[in-house]
């Protein structure tokens, strides 16, 4: 990743940010977007109210994915520099947005390795129905499953091959629900967190849609994004 900073006009500062990998694009697109905003470090303060335009860029692609953002807040440091909030608006143009989205689904379908492309989503997620569950993160998603990583140092005892599973979410359409069963789990390793992964059972019509308009980043709420799961009986007993 590589990034260059350029003012155009007054109130306005362009940031150009390119990736080698489409999904790398993609990943902090969505890592952002769903956190609603994002801090940077400067040199120099800039007035609150000033416009950020993040061009992203990848080589297969013409078109950049614009973000559109706002600074809220300016906070001093003390070695000199200031810290700036900005607050995100992924604006209405998505040519660039789909254009990426396709490279995507062209690139891994010619590896034909998996039989759907998966999106990187960076979703947090909360197993509600346990106490002091670890922080889970919904990472990739795609037609037939989903991907998801555990912040602690081993899986949790409810992740195990088999296990019911649900995952649930608030889009601008309604409730999403998406019920399966945990296909493979990794343990990690010194720096690499815990993950698995699921297989989606049979999916109503409707809920078919839901997932379609979410893996074009259609349907997103406002921020910040978040998820609910559950495992076994707690799943098998939400399942609509």
């Amino acid at each position: 990743m590589s990034q260059s900073v350029t003012k155009r006009a007054l109130g306005e500062v362009r940031l150009k940010v390119a990736y080698k990998r489409p999904e790398a694009l993609l990943s902090e697109y969505t890592r952002s977007i769903g956190r609603g905003g994002v801090t940077l470090q400067t040199q120099k303060s800039v007035p609150v109210g000033t416009r950020f335009v993040f061009e992203m860029y990848n080589p297969g692609v013409a078109t950049p994915v614009e973000v559109m953002g706002e600074v809220v807040r300016v906070t001093p440091q003390a070695n000199g520099r200031h810290v700036l909030t900005i607050k995100y608006d992924p604006g209405q143009d998505r040519g660039g947005l789909d254009a990426v989205l396709q490279r995507v689904f062209d690139l891994q379908e010619s590896e034909k390795l998996r039989r759907y492309a998966r999106i990187p989503l960076n979703v947090p997620a909360l197993e509600e129905a346990t106490p002091f569950a670890p922080p889970f993160f919904v990472r990739d998603l795609s037609r037939g499953g989903v991907g998801l990583e555990v912040e602690a140092p081993e899986l949790p005892s409810s992740v195990k091959v088999g296990m019911p599973f649900l995952l649930e979410m608030e889009l601008t359409l309604g409730t999403l629900m998406l019920h399966g069963e945990v296909a493979w789990t990794s343990a990690g390793g010194p720096e690499v967190l815990p993950t698995f992964g699921v297989n989606f059972n049979t999916l109503s019509p409707d809920t078919v849609e839901r997932l379609e308009k979410l893996l074009s980043l259609e349907s997103m709420p406002p921020p910040p994004w978040r998820a609910r799961i559950c495992f076994g009986m707690d799943a098998v007993m939400r399942v609509p």
